[in-house]
């Protein structure tokens, strides 16, 4: 056999073993992952020192094969406090193309934002930031973790601030006298209040002067002040002398005002709330 004829055959072995080779598969394409969010629902104030955040953690499955949903952990920053945090862990399986929603709550505590927000003079409202862990497992036990995020503001609500401003002799028959207290309210929101009941205790000098409530409504507005009128009557028949003297002679009695108040808003997120006070001062006695 010549080296021509020897090339010819070996060529011709080599096409059909290429002929007869087996193609490789193609690898499957990877599962697209899942996909996380968070929607929050309005913040709910219980009243003007607590309120609940409600959210739902949505887990979208973008792949054909199904996941299972173990569980999420979450942390709420708000103000300069400690984050407040809570945890779901019902399994739940997610079909391919399917989605989960859990929905769930956190509470806040307004005195634990921070002086800063909480204390006098504070803003309106307060900063939040919602981190969520959700923990899942594929079809084949692999573990899977993926974050979202949301963020928004609390509203905050300030109590109102009472003081005396004035004490004024109406009337005036021998040991019996009828009083004017100047009853001052300061409203440090930036929305107007309304003053829907008030029940107090009027003290002068240490002892109880009268106590009584009003019922009939009393707008404050916003960042203002407004003035209600307390009128009693006093009888010094059974009390210390020197008490009678400091009235008669229009001197300073210290004081102390305490009661509750019954505020309303006329917002969505708290239409009312009680506030109690407790407040001691001095004022001049006039006419």
């Amino acid at each position: 056999m010549n080296a021509k004829a020897g090339c010819a055959i070996l060529l011709s072995v080599l096409s059909l073993l290429s002929g007869c080779a087996t193609k490789r598969a193609s690898p499957a394409p990877a599962e697209p992952p899942p996909v996380a969010s968070i929607e929050v629902e309005a913040p709910l104030l219980l009243d003007q020192r607590r309120a609940i955040l409600a959210f739902t953690l949505r887990v979208g499955n973008r792949g054909t094969a199904a996941i299972t949903m173990e569980g999420a952990d979450y942390a709420l920053y708000a103000g300069d406090g400690r984050p407040a945090r809570s945890s779901s862990r019902a399994a739940q399986a997610i079909a391919g193309g399917g989605e989960a929603a859990i929905r769930s709550e956190i509470g806040v505590e307004v005195a634990d934002l921070g002086e800063a927000i909480a204390g006098d003079g504070g803003p309106s409202s307060a900063p939040w930031r919602l981190t969520a862990l959700a923990r899942m497992r594929a079809s084949d036990g692999t573990p899977l973790e993926l974050e979202a995020e949301a963020s928004g503001a609390f509203p905050l609500v300030r109590d109102p601030k009472f003081r005396i401003t004035s004490i004024k002799i109406e009337r005036d028959l021998l040991v019996t006298t009828n009083l004017r207290l100047g009853l001052e309210i300061e409203n440090p929101n930036e929305f107007p209040l309304e003053l829907d009941s008030f029940d107090y205790g009027f003290y002068g000098e240490g002892r109880l002067w009268a106590d009584g409530g009003s019922a009939s409504p009393l707008t404050v507005p916003a960042k203002g002040k407004a003035e209600r009128g307390l009128e009693f009557e006093m009888n010094f028949a059974d009390m210390d002398r020197r008490l009678f003297d400091l009235v008669a002679n229009l001197r300073v009695v210290r004081y102390r005002l305490a009661g509750e108040a019954r505020i309303a808003t006329g917002l969505a997120f708290l239409p009312s709330f009680a506030v109690r006070f407790d407040r001691e001062g001095s004022c001049a006695v006039d006419r």
